[in-house]
């Protein structure tokens, strides 16, 4: 018994040598933990790395639409890829064998896609609208507003062309810009100096008379040699201030919140936001390829590529087809796009592309 007591103090004295500090057995255990903690969050990255490449979370978003566009809790996330690329995270062999791991990110709502991509619908439309007029006058019909790509535009079309032509009127954020050769003289303009260039064609001259009402604001007119340059400036002096509506082509139900109206014009209106576009256009008929279900009564076809999704709808009782895209960068659900286009309801005034 002796020896054996003598062996096993040897032994508690061997281990207890070899065995670590307090502090470094802490320190250990604080290693230990941070490379979990990166583990998590790497694999969290990858997972919504490669959903965002597959398309998956058009299949998320019944979940989450009604979350606001911008979370203001998900300020943080775009910081996070720096433990995505760490040598030691992408390296470790433990993170694909760990099922608590690779489950965690599917059960934590933060590695989800961001909000900020996925559309969600609201109530209504509420359109632009032009900042001047003309004063009324007989031989000139009221104004019409339209939009291109943030733009926009008023139309002023002449019902008495002995003494009138059409007028458009542009308001721009930049000075405009001309791709045809004109003759071109200063003209103070409300106050500023302008520029009235003519261009020289048939069957009337163009002229087209830019100023800088105010800083960050350009305004264009546009008419034909049916006025001259002294009327032209004229015009241009009588606008005043007003709040004409953008005519749209269609009638909303629905409307992508968090995107600006881009374009309405009489067959289009665009939505666009940092993240992507959407646009619904009016064009004559098409023969669908394919039916993939229905939006309202109507027949329609859905697809989806790289470059987004679209739907085609296969309106019969106007002879047209209206589709509606929607670019890569935005995330939409099938349903949420059908229940969008169910909402679209052609005007008279529309005309087909």
């Amino acid at each position: 018994m002796d020896d054996l007591d003598r062996l096993l103090a040897d032994s508690m004295r061997s281990a207890a040598d070899h065995a670590p500090s307090d502090g470094g057995l802490l320190s250990s255990v604080h290693r230990r933990s941070r490379r979990h903690h990166r583990r998590r969050v790497a694999t969290g990255l990858s997972t919504a790395a490669a959903v965002l490449a597959l398309g998956v979370p058009f299949g998320v978003v019944l979940a989450t639409r009604d979350q606001p566009v911008v979370a203001p809790t998900q300020g943080p996330a775009p910081a996070a890829p720096a433990p995505a690329t760490s040598p030691s995270a992408a390296a470790s062999p433990s993170s694909s064998r760990s099922p608590a791991t690779s489950r965690s990110p599917a059960r934590t709502p933060s590695s989800s896609a961001p909000t900020t991509n996925t559309l969600r619908l609201v109530d209504g439309w509420t359109a632009p609208t032009f900042p001047y007029t003309l004063p009324a006058t007989d031989g000139m019909s009221a104004p019409v507003a339209s939009m291109r790509d943030g733009t926009p535009i008023a139309f002023f079309e002449a019902t008495d062309l002995q003494d009138h032509a059409d007028i458009t009127i542009t308001v721009s954020s930049r000075k405009p810009s001309f791709t045809t050769s004109a003759t071109e003289s200063a003209k103070q303009v409300r106050g500023h100096s302008g520029t009235l260039r003519t261009v020289d064609v048939q069957p009337a001259k163009q002229l087209t008379l830019f100023w800088q009402e105010s800083a960050g604001r350009w305004i264009q007119l546009a008419t034909d040699d049916t006025y001259t340059p002294k009327q032209v400036v004229a015009l241009a002096d009588s606008l005043t201030s007003a709040s004409i509506a953008v005519l749209p082509p269609f009638t909303l139900d629905l409307t992508p919140s968090g995107l600006a109206a881009d374009t309405v014009t009489a067959s289009r209106m665009t939505f666009r936001n940092s993240s992507g576009t959407i646009a619904v256009v009016l064009r004559k008929r098409q023969q669908l390829t394919d039916t993939t279900g229905k939006a309202g009564k109507y027949k329609a076809q859905l697809t989806r590529d790289a470059d987004g999704a679209k739907l085609a709808v296969d309106v019969t009782d106007w002879d047209a087809t209206l589709e509606i895209t929607v670019s890569a960068g935005l995330t939409v659900s099938d349903t949420e796009l059908t229940r969008f286009a169910s909402g679209v309801h052609i005007l008279n005034r529309s005309d087909p592309e």
